[in-house]
């Protein structure tokens, strides 16, 4: 898969960067377009995991009408982290 190291420079490139989006508010903006795309194609919900020591994210994605469903292992090199998965349902 082509993306595939990309996404993983993603994944170290967003830890770096959580602080400043954060004051930004460039999370809200994101997840808000996000919401726009997935009622324009009349998806049911919206899922994504998010690190459990990321409790700031977790509340976002709380206020934001997400909710818990189950956990599972993303290993980040040889760091096995525990992500929360959680949903949001659109419809």
């Amino acid at each position: 898969m082509r993306w595939f190291p990309s996404l993983i420079q993603a994944i170290a490139i967003q830890k770096e960067m959580t602080k400043g989006i954060l004051s930004e508010k460039i999370g809200q903006i994101l997840y808000e377009k996000s919401l726009e795309v997935a009622h324009f194609r009349k998806m049911a919900y919206l899922w994504l995991g998010v690190w459990e020591e990321n409790i700031k994210a977790i509340r976002f994605y709380e206020k934001n009408g997400f909710v818990a469903f189950d956990k599972h292992i993303f290993k980040f090199g040889e760091d096995e982290q525990t992500d929360i998965m959680m949903k949001k349902v659109l419809r």
